[in-house]
């Protein structure tokens, strides 16, 4: 099971501007590997993430997915704002083909927000909307869990059951991690690939894939946010 890209083109168009992103870019990720994917700031992070989840789609060549992929961890316009978090979850355990009444009832439980699940999505505070988005990743069983940069979040006591579950998914299940953070992606990942010049290239090691692009060019982090601003918008999962 993996996701694999086959000679791959991408180029953002926003009105007159274009960006290209990928290249002829071809690689496999496989969905019993803990896979880095390090690519400096603003080459396209955010938009392999969602090549890889099937919300873009490639302007030429193939995207094979042979395993269920999440969407990014705690990623924005998954929510929508005016149905409540209960909804928002409902909807999306039927979009992936999973009864939504045990995930929920570990959703309230794990996330500790209580009456909180029936509020409209937009009306909950940072905190609770933060619990909800990372629990709800976790808690569907993904094959593959994709990373955009963020891993965990939330304050101290809930980071770290957060971080417990994530440990437990990461025995059983793969995760594509995309950062320009070598030391986060050193942490956790066991299989390293690199994007740049609009191309994936495979490395040995992290620190090869350091030495390829440059430390100058990267920027280090350790893929926590204590607080989801937003996350919501009036799209469903696209």
């Amino acid at each position: 099971m993996s996701i694999i890209f086959s000679h791959v083109h991408k180029t953002l168009r926003r009105k007159t501007e274009r960006t290209t992103v990928l290249t002829d870019a071809s690689a496999e990720f496989a969905a019993d590997q803990l896979t880095g994917v390090l690519a400096p700031p603003g080459s396209g992070k955010s938009t392999l993430a969602s090549l890889c989840t099937g919300k873009l789609n490639a302007d030429r060549g193939r995207i094979k997915r042979t395993s269920l992929i999440s969407f990014p961890v705690a990623g924005g316009g998954i929510f929508n704002g005016l149905l409540t978090a209960r909804e928002n979850l409902a909807f999306l355990c039927r979009v992936f083909g999973f009864d939504p009444v045990p995930i929920i009832r570990f959703i309230i439980d794990f996330a500790e927000v209580g009456k909180a699940i029936d509020k409209p999505f937009n009306m909950l505070n940072r905190d609770e909307r933060t619990r909800i988005m990372f629990t709800a990743v976790y808690a569907i069983p993904f094959e593959i869990y994709i990373v955009d940069g963020t891993l965990v979040g939330g304050r101290a006591s809930f980071r770290e059951r957060c971080e417990e579950l994530i440990a437990e998914r990461m025995r059983n299940c793969g995760f594509l991690m995309i950062s320009s953070s070598p030391s986060l992606l050193a942490k956790y990942c066991n299989s390293f690939w690199v994007l740049d010049n609009q191309a994936l290239h495979p490395a040995e090691t992290i620190w090869a894939a350091q030495d390829r692009l440059g430390p100058e060019r990267l920027r280090e982090g350790d893929g926590y946010a204590e607080g989801i601003e937003g996350g919501a918008d009036n799209m469903a999962l696209n």
